[in-house]
């Protein structure tokens, strides 16, 4: 067990279990826990792709209490390993308010260490603790402080509702779907991208684990899903992840109504935020989410030792952007795409 010094008494720091009940009371309790903090997601990443556990959690060497976890995983990179939080936005500390989060990250040991934040974690300390930082995109989050209809008037860009109405005039309409539904179109939007996929036994271990807290929404048309969405409903915030559809119907406009109804289904819900996922700032992506309202939040990696930042930069990913759709039937192969995806763990 390491230690940490912070406010003049000293943090434990050591391993925990994804089958701790610390590590859930951490979570359950922390305002700013998200869902890649849970169990449940620690878990599906562990099956599906078999890395080596490297979650710590904090606590007080005289009374045992818990003071907060570091969730992350050793995975293989070029050379060497890293240890992070993989396929997601979150990976920061979850700390006590009176603990200095950079005692507790200059007393992490070991590889190479990822620690993906955003600016609304409240951590803070990372130059301090000897970390250097690669910006990776940025997060729209919209604030739902108000009712489903003051946003759909007032907040939502003109174009939405335009789009909307264009959805509902077509026949399109949103229901409730199975993995097994979705996995087609998220598999044919990667050969699309020529992007590696996950499996889909990841998808289904993350709904055998979290229960209603992971939600597959369609987008049907004349019987036909066009599109469909992957939503995490945890906590006070609905995340929009891994978005899926058909280039055919895009005219349709069935991703603005889904994200419509996603919104709705978290208003609904009296949630407190729409996280609608990483994107790049200038990228048609982040100017479709833009439209929908909420605060542009930028996402940054932090990384430790900082002369191995690059680690955490994503900027080769879009210059590879243009070669990988011609690519896309090795890249999307069934065997070979999950473990790509597991070697790229972005």
């Amino acid at each position: 067990m390491s230690r940490a010094t912070t406010d003049g008494s000293d943090v434990g720091i050591e391993p925990v279990s994804t089958r701790s009940p610390e590590w859930r009371s951490v979570v359950d309790d922390h305002p700013d826990a998200t869902v890649f903090h849970t169990p449940a997601w620690a878990d599906a990443v562990s099956t599906a792709f078999g890395y080596e556990p490297r979650h710590r959690l904090l606590t007080d060497p005289d009374s045992g209490a818990t003071r907060g976890m570091i969730p992350g995983f050793s995975v293989r990179e070029g050379v060497g390993h890293s240890v992070v939080n993989p396929f997601c936005e979150y990976g920061f500390p979850l700390v006590d308010e009176d603990i200095s989060a950079t005692s507790v990250l200059s007393g992490l040991d070991g590889d190479t260490r990822i620690v993906k934040d955003a600016g609304w974690s409240g951590v803070s300390g990372y130059n301090e603790a000897g970390y250097g930082g690669v910006p990776t995109g940025s997060s729209i989050r919209l604030s739902l402080d108000r009712s489903f209809e003051t946003l759909w008037e007032s907040t939502f860009e003109k174009d939405i509702r335009r789009c909307v109405r264009t959805a509902r005039d077509h026949g399109v309409t949103v229901t409730e779907a199975t993995v097994a539904e979705f996995y087609p179109l998220y598999l044919e939007t990667m050969r699309r991208l020529g992007s590696p996929q996950f499996p889909e036994a990841f998808f289904a271990s993350l709904v055998d684990g979290l229960g209603d807290a992971a939600t597959v929404l369609l987008a049907e048309r004349a019987g036909e899903p066009i599109a469909g969405v992957f939503l995490f409903e945890w906590g006070d915030t609905t995340m929009v992840w891994t978005p899926a559809s058909k280039r055919a119907h895009w005219d349709h406009r069935p991703n603005h109504l889904l994200y419509v109804e996603s919104i709705k289904r978290a208003c609904r819900a009296g949630r407190s935020v729409v996280d609608f996922g990483r994107s790049r700032r200038g990228s048609s992506v982040h100017s479709f989410k833009a439209q929908f309202g909420g605060f542009d939040y930028p996402l940054v990696s932090f990384v430790s030792p900082p002369e191995r930042a690059g680690r955490a930069s994503l900027e080769s990913y879009g210059r590879l952007a243009t070669i990988t759709p011609r690519l896309a039937p090795l890249i999307t192969h069934p065997t070979v795409g999950p473990k790509l995806k597991g070697f790229i763990h972005e």
